[in-house]
């Protein structure tokens, strides 16, 4: 299938290529255009090409330009029907209730406690305080200073020589020698540790505890009596009478004018205002793609096909 496709490219080639102007569309057998002119070009000029030459050029590679319909979208704009609820405001008359209070004064007769004044005769038993004087003896710690010998013990660091161990580094530089990543031989200098020990003396402080005497101050409390006169009090009982005064409730009758509330139903009509939502018809303009077919030049080449001499 793919020998007949490139075959028949061949031959489209030769077609347009040829003076005679014969196309695919001319008949069911394209073949037959390059054989007219290979009969044709000897006769015009016989001395110029061999009777192969005009073969060889009809089948040479083509450049062929063809027209081909391309989808190209545009947008035009359309006017459309619609609805659109929009806010109407409307008014109604509508019955309402009001309340209306209304005031009116009526006179009731009621009982009150009303309280009365009166006077009573009450013993009772009054407290008075004597006092007696008494002198007892009385003993009290005094504070006295004393001067005290003591022995404390004080830390006092000494100085003394100890032998310590330490290691040392004794190790040298040396050259080495290896092979890095791109094959080159590369020298550097690494360190070889030699970590010895060895005895060293360190001068250390160590405390040392000594006790030594020392002279402090002592507050001593002794004990001392003394004479101390005081006040005892005594308590004294008086039975005594006196009035008090008291207050009891006595019922009393009295008038009084009560206001008295009354709400009373009016009916009234009243105008309100709301608001409806009324559909409306509309128009509009809206964007809508519209494809056509643009006609479009486009170049290819044909290949020449050595099949096609036969």
């Amino acid at each position: 299938m793919t020998c007949n496709l490139r075959l028949l490219l061949c031959c489209a080639a030769g077609l347009v290529a040829s003076p005679t102007g014969y196309s695919l569309a001319a008949g069911p057998y394209p073949m037959q255009a390059p054989r007219k002119a290979s009969v044709q070009a000897p006769i015009q000029a016989p001395a110029q090409a061999p009777p192969s030459a005009p073969i060889k050029e009809a089948y040479a590679p083509q450049v062929v330009t063809k027209t081909i319909m391309v989808p190209h979208t545009t947008y035009k704009t359309i006017t459309v029907p619609d609805v659109v609820c929009k806010p109407e405001l409307r008014q109604k008359t509508v019955t309402v209730c009001r309340s209306i209070p209304e005031t009116t004064f009526e006179t009731c007769v009621e009982t009150v406690m009303v309280p009365e004044q009166r006077f009573k005769t009450v013993n009772y038993t009054a407290c008075r305080m004597e006092f007696d004087t008494v002198t007892k003896p009385v003993t009290v710690m005094k504070s006295h200073a004393e001067v005290r010998q003591g022995v404390r013990t004080v830390c006092k660091p000494v100085q003394t020589q100890e032998m310590r161990t330490v290691c040392k580094d004794l190790g040298q530089w040396t050259s080495k020698s290896y092979v890095d990543c791109y094959g080159c031989e590369q020298t550097c200098q690494v360190w070889l540790p030699n970590v010895v020990t060895e005895q060293v003396p360190v001068t250390v402080w160590k405390p040392q505890f000594v006790e030594e005497p020392y002279t402090y101050t002592d507050i001593v409390c002794r004990p001392e009596t003394r004479d101390v006169t005081e006040r005892i009090p005594k308590p004294v009982y008086e039975s005594k009478t006196r009035e008090v005064a008291y207050l009891v409730p006595v019922p009393k009758q009295v008038e009084r004018r009560v206001p008295r509330t009354t709400f009373r139903l009016v009916t009234e009509e009243k105008v309100v205002n709301y608001t409806v939502m009324v559909p409306q018809r509309v128009e509009r303009q809206v964007q809508v793609p519209v494809c056509t077919l643009v006609p479009k030049q486009v170049s290819y080449t044909v290949p020449a096909c050595p099949a096609c001499d036969r």
